[in-house]
């Protein structure tokens, strides 16, 4: 079988199998032939931050949304410069249908560049990588048109990708590249689920001010966040802050809770059994298991309080419980009722 143009460019490393995935995605009806538009992400993480690689995307989208594999076909990691130019990971086999863009799945190729463009910016080796890519991409009859996230359908309120790709194919500066490209529109009140998606994936959690996923299961009480259906509606933009109590709304002392949790920080060693016992109790009582409560950090909680990071904290992942894992699981005990 013979290699694409993409395939043979010195910077491009085939991560195919190698991420962490269950099962594989479907191939597209018409294979390759199917694709019609490529289709630019950013990935929202900045690149400064831990989790700015592939393999905590793969992690988070197998492990959190589901999803059989890593959701795009190609990533551009500014973070790994070769040569003068950023190296490109070839992810999910273009033929497959990975879940990046809804129900647009099967025509879109997902490419992904690695940032968060609202702050940070696109630099000169990876302007040359995407303009590699690009160039290759239609050497070898991949795709007619592109577009922007939120330029596909239903996704307009999509902060992605908000650099001009149509310009980054251009520049050869990085100076000269302005970094807005089509900005998002207003978060719809309502949505409707398109193939692939989850509540994790549609939140707008990297949002100081946005909707969590919290906000999606506090609102959505009758909706089971595993068991989506593409055409259902669930609440988006009116969910938001539909956990986080008011500001004229005094904080319970932690002690009234049914599930008081304890302040600072426990992990693996730590000897404080009263503390351990409330944070096993709790994520007990969020179906995060982690056995009886016997006050013993072991290896179970360890791991339960892995899950829950997983999913409700996915770049932030140590076992270790603290503050921003406080705050998360007080979120969801609340969401539950508790």
């Amino acid at each position: 079988m013979n290699m694409y143009a993409f395939q043979k460019l010195p910077q491009l490393v085939d991560k195919r199998g190698k991420l962490v995935h269950k099962g594989s995605y479907s191939k597209r009806k018409n294979g390759v032939n199917s694709i019609t538009t490529r289709v630019w992400h950013h990935s929202l993480t900045k690149l400064s931050a831990g989790g700015s690689k592939i393999e905590s995307f793969a992690d988070f989208h197998v492990r959190t949304n589901g999803w059989p594999e890593i959701a795009y076909h190609l990533i551009i990691n500014p973070k790994h410069v070769v040569d003068g130019k950023a190296t490109i990971y070839y992810c999910v086999d273009i033929a497959k249908r990975s879940y990046h863009v809804g129900n647009s799945n099967t025509i879109g190729l997902g490419i992904c560049v690695i940032g968060d463009y609202r702050t940070d910016k696109l630099d000169t080796p990876t302007l040359k990588s995407i303009q590699d890519l690009h160039a290759a991409l239609i050497k070898d009859g991949i795709g007619k048109y592109d577009k922007a996230h939120n330029e596909m359908p239903g996704y307009s309120w999509k902060d992605c990708c908000v650099y001009s790709y149509q310009k980054a194919f251009k520049e050869t500066l990085a100076d000269n590249l302005p970094v807005k490209g089509t900005e998002p529109t207003e978060v719809p009140g309502l949505y409707t689920i398109q193939e692939g998606d989850t509540f994790w994936s549609i939140a707008l959690k990297e949002k100081k001010d946005g909707i969590t996923v919290e906000d999606l299961i506090a609102a959505n009480p009758d909706v089971k966040p595993t068991e989506l259906k593409v055409g259902q509606t669930i609440k988006l933009g009116a969910a938001k802050n539909t956990y986080t109590p008011t500001p004229e709304t005094p904080k319970k002392e932690q002690s009234a809770y049914k599930y008081p949790l304890p302040s600072g920080v426990l992990k693996t060693g730590s000897t404080d059994k009263a503390a351990i016992k409330q944070l096993q109790n709790a994520l007990n009582a969020v179906n995060f298991k982690c056995g009886t409560a016997d006050g013993i950090y072991g290896a179970k909680t360890k791991d339960a309080v892995t899950r829950f990071q997983k999913v409700y904290s996915p770049y932030e992942v140590d076992g270790t419980y603290g503050p921003n894992t406080k705050s998360k699981l007080q979120a969801v005990l609340k969401s539950k009722g508790y």
